[in-house]
């Protein structure tokens, strides 16, 4: 079976090829980059370099011939090209390079969420189930990376600040999804499967305190409204597109969107996840 991962130079997808390779030999993985020159490294390290772009149908069809599995990291959302419409590239090459299986990374709760960041994989998710390819559909809740700013601003004691009121986050470490998507995608394409992938559900509030104890720092804890929170990022500098997305998603996990009824990430990884004092530990380390 030949594997091609896409992302790779970014950090879902270098945590999905560390532990695939665990799995799969170098040699029957590929990877996607954009240029010779970002997959030199890869090349040095015995993986196939193929050379293309969502937004060009033509150079992905070329870099998926003669792959079996895709595992196709979701794209960023703010390009030249609109996401879904590179999304929905990817799947067509896919089906063109006569590509059988498909592992795609979504958002939690997928075709039901409302946050700012779904429509492009509700889109994409429906594009896939129409598809006629395998596919499983890996539903990422949120990494625990995505906190860093605010973890290292409280371990010096600065106040940890958030909106998002008493909702809960799944949060897990970004290679713990990983692990979970390298093993899903080296198991068998028996049958079409969805996958929320969440980790223990916590409050911001049990976050300040997990972060208190892992890191002995004596800090405020603040909760905002969402109107106050986007004054305080302009007040900090922030331009009014990233105070939009940054207040976005405190909004809904705010509206629970983050919420998930179970997560399959544990079954997948064949093993607890890491505490969220040892997480928060790693994550600053």
């Amino acid at each position: 079976m030949t594997y091609l991962v896409t992302g790779v130079t970014g950090g879902l997808g270098t945590a999905i090829l560390e532990q695939l390779v665990k799995k799969v030999p170098a040699d029957q993985i590929a990877v996607l980059v954009r240029s010779e020159e970002k997959g030199r490294a890869f090349v040095e390290a015995g993986y196939d370099v193929r050379i293309g772009t969502y937004s060009d149908s033509v150079s992905l069809e070329k870099a998926f011939a003669g792959i079996e599995t895709l595992i196709f990291v979701s794209g960023a959302p703010g390009q030249e090209v609109a996401r879904a419409e590179q999304h929905k590239n990817v799947i067509e090459a896919a089906k063109v390079a006569g590509v059988a299986n498909i592992a795609y990374t979504s958002i939690s709760n997928g075709d039901q969420s409302r946050a700012i960041l779904a429509p492009d994989h509700i889109a994409t998710e429906k594009l896939l189930k129409e598809s006629g390819l395998n596919y499983k559909i890996l539903r990422n809740n949120w990494y625990f990376e995505n906190e860093l700013e605010s973890l290292k601003a409280a371990a010096v004691g600065q106040a940890f600040v958030y909106a998002a009121g008493d909702s809960k986050v799944g949060w897990a470490l970004r290679r713990e999804y990983g692990e979970a998507i390298a093993n899903a995608a080296a198991q068998p394409f028996t049958e079409n499967k969805i996958y929320e992938l969440a980790g223990k559900q916590i409050t911001y509030a049990e976050l300040a305190a997990a972060t208190k104890e892992a890191t002995d720092a004596d800090f405020d804890v603040v909760s905002l409204s969402i109107e106050d929170y986007k004054a305080s990022l302009e007040k900090a500098g922030l331009p009014e597109p990233v105070i939009d997305i940054v207040a976005g998603i405190q909004n809904d996990i705010r509206n629970h969107q983050l919420e998930v009824a179970h997560s399959d990430l544990e079954e997948l990884l064949g093993h607890p996840q890491l505490s969220t004092v040892d997480a928060i530990k790693e994550v600053l380390s």
